[in-house]
């Protein structure tokens, strides 16, 4: 698979990575990058008849990138079990040196980027929006359900203040 070139991703590396976690076998295939975002590097790809999507920070990264890439993995192993709409991770690499960057594995999720607009069918059928638009509600409804601090996640932030601490960045941003 070396053939395919991916900014910021080492395909090789990748799949001795993968060899060492027991994450199947054989080369990976079916490579293509997922557009549509801002910022980070997402491949989807298949290995032994599963497909993974590999997330990881920009090529160009920021001071806080790898922490992110971190955080983001933690939040989604302690979704694991909940109600919350979510990709599975399937694993994560924290340590930098191993790819130029801290990245996870996760369960792909067939969708669509809304920021780009809806797709046909759907882009005309209210009954559709209002149902997509119930179903965003639901999965805030559930993730509001998670304690927090029983899935390992209370050292996370700060959450006491939150909203007051954004009034400077809001101002910033205005």
């Amino acid at each position: 698979m070396s053939a395919v070139h991916v900014p910021g991703v080492d395909l090789d590396t990748l799949a001795r990575w993968m060899d060492a976690r027991g994450l199947g076998v054989g080369p990976l295939a079916e490579a293509s990058l997922i557009t549509g975002g801002t910022q980070n590097v997402l491949l989807r790809f298949t290995r032994a008849g599963r497909t993974f999507v590999l997330r990881r920070p920009p090529v160009h990264k920021r001071a806080n990138s790898d922490e992110t890439m971190r955080r983001e993995a933690r939040v989604l192993a302690a979704l694991a079990g909940s109600d919350v709409p979510h990709p599975g991770l399937i694993a994560a690499e924290p340590d930098p040196e191993v790819m130029g960057a801290a990245f996870y594995l996760m369960e792909p999720v067939d969708g669509f980027n809304p920021t780009l607009g809806l797709p046909a069918p759907f882009e005309h059928d209210t009954g559709w929006q209002h149902a997509m638009g119930l179903s965003m509600a639901d999965a805030i409804v559930a993730l509001a359900a998670v304690d927090h601090v029983a899935v390992g996640l209370g050292d996370l932030g700060r959450f006491d203040g939150w909203a007051a601490r954004q009034v400077g960045r809001w101002r910033a941003q205005l």
